[in-house]
């Protein structure tokens, strides 16, 4: 199965002055752009989320995000660095 379409599993997740609402539409941002990528061989992706054409309507415009491929006990694994001010949230996730 195309990595697009697996599931994304997150397994760590760490905020810093984000509220559970606006961490939810992060989150969501950053699947979409996990998949987007896993799909290419690309190590290392930065997005700016007003280029997203949600993030505008879910006020998440404005962050900075920076994709990583890592490897993690042989698998393939992402890690999602959002910044914006002093907004802080990495992610920390895997397609299965």
């Amino acid at each position: 199965m195309t990595n697009r379409y697996k599931k994304a599993v997150i397994d760590d997740v760490v905020s810093h002055d984000i509220d559970e609402a606006e961490q939810s539409k992060l989150l969501d941002l950053f699947e979409h752009a996990m998949k987007s990528v896993a799909t290419t061989l690309v190590r290392e992706a930065r997005f700016d989320t007003s280029d997203f054409a949600t993030a505008k309507q879910a006020n998440c415009d404005g962050y900075q995000l920076t994709l990583q491929r890592l490897q993690v006990d042989g698998r393939d694994a992402w890690q999602g660095q959002f910044s914006r001010a002093e907004q802080r949230l990495t992610v920390i996730a895997s397609l299965e």
